[in-house]
């Protein structure tokens, strides 16, 4: 427990450093609990330490940092990362243009991220009654059941169109599947994939297979990963899910997508109102390698999805 304290301390010495907050005198008044050099430490700022540690401690560790000898811990910790930041500024190390680069770019993440806070998260709710309602509205969800089906995935419409004609015409799915798909794991089967629960597919593709039943073929369906043309084979009766062990799951997962909601419509919000130009023949710019043919993650027809920039958030959906 004190050894990973102590790995934090370190990292907390160099993120001291990239943000070159420190004064000489101390801060806030009041009686110095610490004092490093001319560095002091009065009890507000031993207590502020505290928290930020506390923050981001376990709960264990958080009742540990509570008692005297988790803050004599806290302290010695305190005592290394003051010796190795002026020690930092003895040797000038923050002139230096690469340390000057990621205190910018450290500084660019946090405000970005207090924006998002402040702008996104903080604007989101979601009541007991919202949970209520998506359990109620999404039966198959939480069924239990497993479904098992083929499908033929092509990377545009309009050959997952021409797809389903050939399938309506009295083509066999299989046939149909081995010369046109592009899963090339469930090509060999004619399409076939495994049972699968709810929850192991992308929900467009789950929600198009369980509204099937047996024999059925579904219109095109849209994924991350391209258009599907689904035949359903076969539904597995499993125990149904009781919405109070799910309850603080649902209210993440809707949460989350209310975020990413919010988020969407408040950057179109910006676009709208910002002067912005692109000159795209520039591009490609740097020495970065190439993507690997095919898309990404070994996912047939998926396109590499970029993060925000300096969110660390990604746009894509988990498969």
């Amino acid at each position: 427990m004190k050894t990973g304290i102590w790995c934090r301390v370190a990292a907390g010495a160099l993120c001291a450093l990239a943000l070159a907050a420190c004064s000489k005198d101390g801060g806030d008044k009041g009686p110095v609990v610490l004092k490093v050099n001319d560095k002091s430490f009065s009890v507000s700022d031993v207590e502020r330490e505290i928290q930020q540690e506390a923050r981001r401690a376990p709960a264990a560790m958080q009742q540990y940092l509570a008692t005297k000898e988790g803050q004599k811990q806290l302290l010695e910790g305190l005592v290394r990362r003051e010796l190795l930041l002026q020690e930092a500024e003895k040797r000038k190390l923050a002139d230096r243009p690469e340390i000057a680069e990621q205190v910018a770019q450290l500084r660019r993440d946090l405000i970005i991220r207090a924006l998002l806070q402040d702008e996104v998260a903080a604007k989101v709710k979601v009541e007991d009654k919202d949970v209520d309602e998506y359990f109620k509205g999404h039966p198959d969800e939480f069924s239990g059941d497993q479904v098992k089906v083929k499908h033929i995935l092509v990377r545009s419409e309009v050959e997952a169109k021409d797809a389903l004609d050939r399938v309506k015409k009295g083509e066999p799915f299989e046939k149909v599947a081995r010369e046109l798909s592009t899963d090339t794991a469930s090509v060999p089967k004619g399409g076939e994939l495994d049972y699968f629960g709810y929850a192991e597919m992308v929900p467009e593709f789950s929600k198009a297979a369980y509204a099937l039943k047996p024999g059925e073929v579904s219109e095109p369906v849209r994924s991350p990963f391209g258009f599907h043309v689904i035949k359903s084979m076969d539904r597995k009766k499993g125990t149904a899910v009781k919405l109070e062990d799910v309850r603080e799951q649902l209210r993440r997962k809707l949460a989350d997508e209310r975020r990413g909601q919010r988020f969407q419509d408040w950057i179109k919000e910006l676009q709208a109102s910002a002067k912005i130009s692109r000159e795209e023949s520039l591009l490609p710019v740097g020495q970065g390698a190439a993507p690997p043919p095919g898309g990404a993650g070994g996912a047939p027809g998926a396109a590499p999805t970029p993060a925000v920039p300096g969110t660390g958030a990604p746009g894509g959906t988990k498969s």
